[in-house]
């Protein structure tokens, strides 16, 4: 079991989260990058929504990293609309619909699935690459091996003199 899971078996959302000892702050015992691979995981392997603790199999959705959170005031200040003449009712409506969408819109549902390695990519085309060569390797053989033999000198007397005539230059 990896360092970061039994981490998380031992101490739960907090082996995700920065803590201060003694007034300095540490960072948190499981890097984000770690977990981002331990929930990519889950999500691969179907554990996604529940963690066991003694096999440290999966991973809890609450620890996901929360969705930032816009103040409404903050995006009415922001908002190019919003002058004296604009009702309030309308702004408000912009404002809801801007937060209920979040900077995570889709949530897991948008997870790409991971690209991993070309030779995991293209598995399946070079398999069936190397069944049609190796049908057809048996001809490519036997094509080969007549040319071999055409190549070969015939045996006798009489084709080694020929031979070794050619050589000659005079």
């Amino acid at each position: 079991m990896r360092s970061a899971l039994r981490q998380l078996c031992r101490h739960g959302i907090e082996a995700l989260r920065p803590q201060k000892n003694n007034a300095k702050w540490r960072p948190p015992v499981i890097s984000k990058r770690v977990a981002a691979d331990l929930r990519k995981m889950a999500i691969r392997n179907g554990t996604y929504g529940k963690f066991d603790t003694e096999t440290g199999i999966g991973w809890d959705p609450v620890w996901d990293a929360p969705k930032t959170k816009v103040a409404k005031n903050d995006i009415l200040l922001a908002n190019i609309n919003n002058n004296n003449t604009a009702e309030e009712d309308t702004d408000m409506a912009v404002v809801d619909d801007l937060l209920t969408m979040g900077s995570n819109q889709g949530g897991i549902q948008s997870i790409r699935p991971p690209k991993g390695h070309k030779r995991e990519r293209t598995r399946e085309s070079r398999a069936q690459k190397i069944e049609n060569l190796l049908a057809q390797a048996d001809e490519k053989i036997e094509e080969y091996r007549l040319e071999r033999e055409g190549k070969k000198p015939k045996p006798g007397i009489a084709e080694e003199f020929k031979r070794i005539a050619k050589k000659s230059s005079w």
